[in-house]
Parts: C-alpha cells; structure tokens; sequence
C-alpha cells in the first residue's frame, strides 16, 4: 500500500513538474515567435510588420513561421528563409552586403549633400 501512495505521489509530482515546464517553453516559443514576427516585413502591405498585417500572404506567413518554430528552426535559420525566398526586402534590418549597400549608405551621402549645399547657401553667400 505504501508503495502504491509513494508510486501516485511521484506521478502527481512529475505531471506537475513536466506541465510547469511545457507552458515555461510554450511561452518561450510564443515571445521568439512574436518578435521575429515584428522584424519580417509584409510583402504586401510593404510598410507593416508581419504582425500588424491582415493580408493573406501575411497569414500564410506567419504560419509558416510558426511550423518552422515549432520544428526546432532558429531564429537565423527562418531569417534566411525569408530573405533567400522573397529577398532582403523580407527583412526590416536587411544585412549589410554587396546587394544593400546602398540602403546603408544613401542616407549618410544624402546628409553630406545636403551640409555641403546648406554651407554654399548660407556660409559662402554671406562672404
């Protein structure tokens, strides 16, 4: 009898313990989950994050990314994904590479055009 009560107590204890950390890591998987769908952009919406979109490419998206979360992909591995199948458009934070450069650096050329040609105005005008 003793080891019968001993034997229902451990099971109790070990469902307990084993219910505590499956929504611990369901809830971990939940929060990679919500931000890796803030930093994927919607390919048709064009200016909202995955997130925050209706459209249904949108939804089909985010269920693909949920799959690949719950198939043990990481974080990189579905950044990839995205990028190698829609391009780096997919990406908020696109990489810094040979094919955006240009996203990376306009904004800095565009700041020294716009010094060089404020100085002209107002700093060479006035000698």
């Amino acid at each position: 009898m003793k080891k019968k009560i001993t034997y229902t107590v451990f099971s109790i204890l070990l469902f307990c313990i084993s219910s505590i950390a499956s929504s611990n890591s369901n809830q971990l998987l939940e929060n990679r989950y919500a931000e890796i769908l803030t930093k994927l952009r919607c390919l048709v919406c064009q200016n909202q994050s995955l997130a925050d979109s209706d459209a249904d490419l949108a939804q089909d998206l985010r269920e693909k990314v949920r799959s690949m979360l719950e198939r043990g992909k990481t974080d990189e591995e579905i950044y990839n994904f995205m990028e190698e199948r829609y391009g780096s458009f997919a990406l908020y934070e696109p990489p810094f590479n040979k094919k955006t450069i240009f996203l990376w650096i306009a904004p800095s050329i565009l700041l020294l055009f716009v010094l060089i040609f404020l100085y002209y105005r107002f700093f060479r005008s006035q000698e």
